[in-house]
């Protein structure tokens, strides 16, 4: 199975070699065939310069950094290296350390199951182990009920917000010409589109380490972008459903 893995990238020279690191070493041993795509969200520091001296030094074969000028946001972001990602699953993670490598295993144990087509990891799920001050809990609280009450999201899927994914190709290949957020709520829309076309997803434990970044969605400028886009995918939803979009989709998709 080759994992392709996008890295929307923004602002984070501090923390990107760390993560390619153990990214790269913890695939290395359990699932060596993969490819890493950084997609640098704007070329606004040494992110991109510090990753291809990195990669070059290294000779790194299996890591690819992209990206363009205009910072354009995590959506654009991811699905700009999803449109070149090469793998038979496909997902992203975000660029620095905060998620626990094991999330990852979980998911790559889970996506081997061939009856499963997405993976989605959850802070609410009973296993996992998630510390969250309570202005963030709050928020992701929000976020929840905002998009379960709005979209139309697969019937288990209780967290639409974590930092890490991972689709089946054939699924990607479905939805991606569909997916238009160019900001955070880019996972809110895939699980909408998962939903209305009638895919399960298989929820995982999420683990988060305990000294963590500053998350760049955790502020209120982003949250209020992000509920404006679940406003315009709950919208959306509605037009493709009076016109008869819907049903297209479903042809297509399934």
């Amino acid at each position: 199975m080759k994992l392709s893995l996008v890295i929307p990238t923004y602002k984070k020279q501090r923390d990107v070699l760390d993560q390619l690191e153990r990214v790269y070493g913890y695939l290395s041993r359990k699932n060596p065939d993969f490819e890493l795509i950084f997609v640098i969200d704007g070329y606004v520091d040494n992110t991109k310069d510090i990753l291809e001296k990195y990669v070059k030094e290294n000779r790194l074969k299996k890591v690819s950094v992209i990206g363009y000028e205009e910072n354009m946001g995590k959506g654009y972001a991811v699905r700009y290296g999803m449109k070149r990602a090469t793998g038979d699953v496909i997902g992203f993670i975000d660029a620095d350390t905060d998620i626990q490598i094991r999330t990852l295993g979980y998911a790559l144990k889970t996506i081997k199951n061939d009856s499963v087509m997405a993976v989605i990891p959850s802070k609410f799920h009973k296993d996992s182990n998630v510390e969250m001050k309570f202005g963030r809990k709050i928020l992701s609280y929000g976020l929840m009920y905002t998009s379960k009450f709005l979209l139309k999201l697969p019937k288990n899927v209780d967290d639409v917000g974590c930092g890490l994914k991972i689709f089946r190709k054939e699924l990607i290949e479905r939805i991606l010409p569909f997916l238009k957020i160019n900001n955070f709520a880019i996972d809110s829309e895939i699980l909408n589109l998962i939903g209305r076309v009638g895919y399960s997803v298989s929820i995982i434990p999420f683990y988060l380490n305990k000294n963590r970044s500053d998350s760049t969605s955790a502020n209120l400028k982003e949250m209020l972008r992000m509920l404006k886009d679940i406003f315009y995918i709950a919208r959306t939803n509605r037009t493709s459903f009076a016109t008869g979009t819907e049903i297209v989709i479903a042809k297509i998709t399934r």
